[in-house]
């Protein structure tokens, strides 16, 4: 029962006298904490709850992590490099770069050590074509300019 309920009859003292009846003031003061004690249960309730949602996700995360750990990949191999050189204060793009090359497989590098030779070997050729069209853009432009 709480102080704002009454009974069909007044409580008796010890020595079995009825006390006065509750006047406004006591009976605001006994809502108060009624409301008081109340809002300590809700509160009591949100945050038991909050905190049960909050350990499922960070489970289903840590699950999640524990996944990307195992199976490994690029992505995870350049995260966890970037980390790594972050946190020792080195690049940590080039961290990156070294972890996900640390994550590839021997065949997937020997490819990627075969692309960067490619590439510099034809680097001249390319920057020679890049010549000749900017070449064949001014005489173009020259040509029009003078029509």
């Amino acid at each position: 029962m709480t102080a704002l309920e009454t009974g069909d009859e007044a409580p008796r003292s010890g020595n079995g006298t009825r006390p006065a009846d509750p006047g406004p003031a006591e009976r605001r003061d006994a809502a108060v904490a009624d409301l008081k004690q109340s809002l300590r249960d809700l509160l009591r309730t949100v945050l038991r709850s909050s905190v049960g949602l909050v350990l499922e996700h960070v489970e289903d995360l840590g699950g999640t992590i524990q996944k990307m750990a195992t199976s490994g990949g690029l992505a995870m191999g350049g995260l966890l490099g970037g980390v790594r050189a972050g946190l020792a204060g080195k690049n940590p793009i080039w961290g990156a770069l070294k972890g996900a090359v640390g994550a590839m497989s021997t065949g997937m590098r020997v490819a990627i050590i075969l692309a960067l030779v490619l590439a510099i070997l034809l680097l001249p050729i390319t920057v020679v074509l890049l010549l000749v069209a900017l070449i064949v853009l001014i005489i173009v432009a020259a040509a029009k300019a003078g029509s």
